[in-house]
């Protein structure tokens, strides 16, 4: 599909560091449909300084919506990319600025496919938190769930995105473990320190939870770089969890990032 010109609004821009951003975008005239958490979008710019009204020549990518259905803005927590097409762009682009925002929606990792189950396990690295945020703030599709536990990693605290928002939450039903991969001094950072991976190892898993991980019990959703996801799966495969596809369903729900 050709873009011929912006038909949103870039309204707020939340940085959390240097090239680490949550962008809120509304529509201009028009309403942005209905979506499920977990869904993505498209988010376009022109190739050059302005709208190629002729030939629609401008730069598209997909992006995991952070912001729940019928809120007031479309949020997009996006890593700005030195060298990339697109992302250089946004962060160029000032609050008031125009934009492409798709009018559709897609992609399957959602909740509607998990087995309801005893543990919803969400495994985040980077940005790749950005679909469980909505997730997490839909109380009824958690319902399904006895408990929903976040598995959040980032390289240093500063990456950590929607962390104060996290904890808040926080209640019997949901527990929140971010862990970070740098070298923070200890006075900068208390928690939990190492790949996700490292806590997604039966021992670990139950330590930190006080239950087992098993396929009996939980599913788990990996989203975010590609290697941790290959990894992990690697990890659980031998414990007899299986990648969740529509007609054979599993317990591994998978979103890479690139």
């Amino acid at each position: 599909m050709k873009i011929h010109e912006p038909n949103a609004e870039l309204v707020a821009r939340h940085d959390w560091t240097d090239g680490l951003a949550t962008f809120s975008v509304r529509p201009l005239g028009w309403e942005f449909p209905t979506f499920v958490p977990g869904q993505f979008t498209n988010l376009a710019l022109p190739e050059g300084e302005d709208w190629d009204r002729e030939n629609g020549t401008n730069i598209r990518r997909a992006y995991s919506i952070a912001s729940s259905p019928g809120a007031e803005t479309v949020d997009f927590f996006i890593r700005r990319v030195d060298g990339g097409a697109l992302t250089p762009k946004l962060f160029e682009l000032p609050v008031g600025g125009k934009l492409f925002l798709e009018q559709r929606c897609a992609g399957h990792f959602t909740l509607t496919g998990a087995t309801d189950s005893e543990d919803l396990v969400l495994v985040g690295t980077g940005t790749g938190v950005a679909p469980y945020r909505p997730m997490l703030l839909d109380e009824s599709a958690r319902a399904r769930f006895g408990r929903t536990i976040i598995l959040y990693s980032d390289r240093h605290v500063r990456d950590l995105g929607y962390v104060e928002e996290f904890r808040a939450l926080e209640d019997e039903g949901f527990l929140f473990l971010p862990t970070i991969t740098g070298g923070e001094p200890p006075e900068a950072w208390t928690g939990l320190r190492g790949r996700v991976n490292r806590f997604l190892e039966p021992a670990a898993y139950e330590e930190l939870t006080g239950k087992p991980l098993t396929p009996e019990r939980c599913q788990v959703f990996l989203c975010g770089n590609p290697q941790m996801i290959v990894d992990v799966q690697e990890a659980l495969t031998p414990l007899g969890f299986q990648r969740h596809r529509k007609r054979d369903p599993g317990q591994l729900h998978m979103e890479k990032y690139w």
